[in-house]
């Protein structure tokens, strides 16, 4: 039997253990709410805003050849609204796609879309096991695009 100061310094590794990985935790957490707010900034930032047909035509056009580029599957389908590209069978390989919208008032938005397998986890959306390398394709690729294709307006 464990008497009091044994039962006591047996505890306190396990409780430092316990305190350490809920530190760890929030840690994380916290890096992980960080990352995605740099992501939802990139994701803003690839996006084309145009309202000149000839202009819209021109930014679609070199959408597809940025999709085409840097996605490593080829593109699967395309309509005015939509590239699109398959998923890879790879974990950590970022795929892209691209949307385009025009609103009633006829001003035209095109935006970049990518995602990742094993970016999030399956069980509570949080970062999953490939999180930080996928995170760092999407916004390197999402800030290329709106400086090559943005840029190209």
């Amino acid at each position: 039997m464990i008497h009091g100061s044994r039962l006591r310094r047996a505890l306190v590794p396990v409780l430092l253990t316990a305190l350490l990985a809920a530190c760890a935790t929030d840690a994380s957490r916290e890096a992980f709410r960080h990352t995605e707010t740099g992501l939802e900034a990139a994701r803003e930032q690839a996006v084309i805003h145009c309202a000149a047909p000839g202009d819209c035509a021109q930014a679609w056009s070199h959408a597809r050849a940025f999709v085409q580029l840097h996605s490593p599957t080829r593109i699967e389908r395309v309509t005015d609204e939509t590239i699109e590209t398959r998923m890879p069978h790879e974990f950590g390989v970022a795929y892209f796609w691209a949307v385009r919208e025009t609103a009633a008032d006829g001003a035209t938005t095109v935006r970049l879309k990518g995602m990742c397998r094993g970016m999030y986890s399956s069980f509570d959306n949080g970062p999953g096991w490939l999180y930080r390398s996928c995170a760092a394709q999407l916004r390197d690729t999402q800030l290329e695009f709106a400086h090559e294709v943005g840029g190209a307006q």
